[in-house]
């Protein structure tokens, strides 16, 4: 029976959540206004997702691989293009038109994002782009940086395939398996996901919608389901299933943040209130309020830090039911 009661769920245990949390992630700056067109600018819509892959890193940086790739997916789906995250075990959907894969590697202090966009069919590499940080307490303005300048090259060559004729001769042979008597892996549909925040809530969420849109989508690559990352209006109670229904996904995971409190102190402590809606193409399956206990921070931490706390106990409190109907 889908699970649609108004009473909230509760964090129980702390040590039990801890034991469930994600690894700690980078929050990264969102990209606004650079990455919109000119007003009245009228542009041909891409037809066809892309596959980002998590980027490749040193030992030391492998952390902030996945973040990094979540922050150039949100820029590329506030720029209108289909975006499909994989993750590192994951097989590239066949659909994709484009993959966008890259690394990040240390150069004495600086730290260097490196992003290749290639085509799905061959590996060719149709552009690299390149943006250096001096220190990694800057990753998060280069990888903003970067994100900018990835999304227009994206988007058109995205726009000139989907203007090219189909290929009039027959479709490349399947490749048969590497093993004798091996078969075809199974393609795995991918999970929508979306965060957003509530019509009443004050702009005090922010921090927490962030770390949120970062954390979610790392928590579905976990569990082996590529993520896909969509506007979370179209995740609405509404207007879910439809969405749902008209994409290749077979379920769809919405946040929206209904209350961020945050206690500023020497020990920072913060509390919220987040809805958590699951859909499937006919249905709502969950629809809930997660609430927090009073989350204790460390001494001076910083706010998005903070908010990358809270972020990880709305998933934990979450996490036996998103599992349950996201994960199987």
């Amino acid at each position: 029976m889908p699970s649609t009661s108004r009473c909230p769920i509760r964090a129980r245990s702390s040590r039990t959540l801890l034991r469930l949390m994600l690894r700690p992630v980078l929050s990264v700056l969102a990209v606004a206004l650079a990455l919109a067109g000119a007003p009245g600018e009228i542009r041909a819509q891409p037809a066809g997702p892309i596959a980002l892959l998590p980027l490749d890193a040193d030992a030391r940086l492998e952390i902030y691989g996945q973040p990094v790739a979540s922050e150039i997916a949100r820029a590329l789906v506030a720029g209108g293009v289909d975006v499909v995250v994989v993750g590192p075990r994951m097989l590239v959907p066949d659909r994709a038109k484009l993959i966008v894969d890259g690394t990040i590697r240390s150069e004495k202090t600086a730290v260097v994002l490196t992003i290749r966009v290639r085509n799905p069919s061959d590996g060719t590499v149709l552009q690299t782009l390149i943006s250096a940080a001096p220190t990694l307490a800057n990753i998060d303005r280069a990888a903003a940086e970067l994100s900018a300048r990835v999304l227009p090259f994206v988007r058109d060559k995205l726009v000139a395939l989907a203007a090219q004729p189909a290929p009039a001769g027959p479709l490349r042979e399947p490749i048969a398996p590497t093993q004798p008597g091996a078969s075809a892996r199974p393609a795995i549909k991918p999970v929508l996901v979306g965060v957003g925040v509530g019509a009443s809530a004050s702009a005090t969420v922010e921090p927490l919608r962030a770390a949120l849109a970062i954390a979610a989508p790392a928590w579905v690559l976990e569990h082996e389901r590529p993520a896909t990352v969509v506007d979370a209006a179209a995740l609405a109670r509404a207007t879910a299933t439809k969405t749902v229904a008209e994409s290749a996904a077979d379920r769809a995971l919405g946040f929206e943040i209904l209350a961020y409190r945050v206690i500023p102190g020497i020990v920072p402590l913060a509390r919220a209130r987040v809805r958590v809606r699951i859909a499937g193409s006919s249905a709502i399956v969950f629809d809930r309020i997660v609430v927090t206990d009073t989350v204790v921070g460390d001494r001076a931490m910083s706010a998005a830090a903070l908010a990358e706390r809270v972020a990880r106990e709305v998933l934990a409190i979450a996490h036996p039911h998103v599992r349950r109907q996201v994960v199987g």
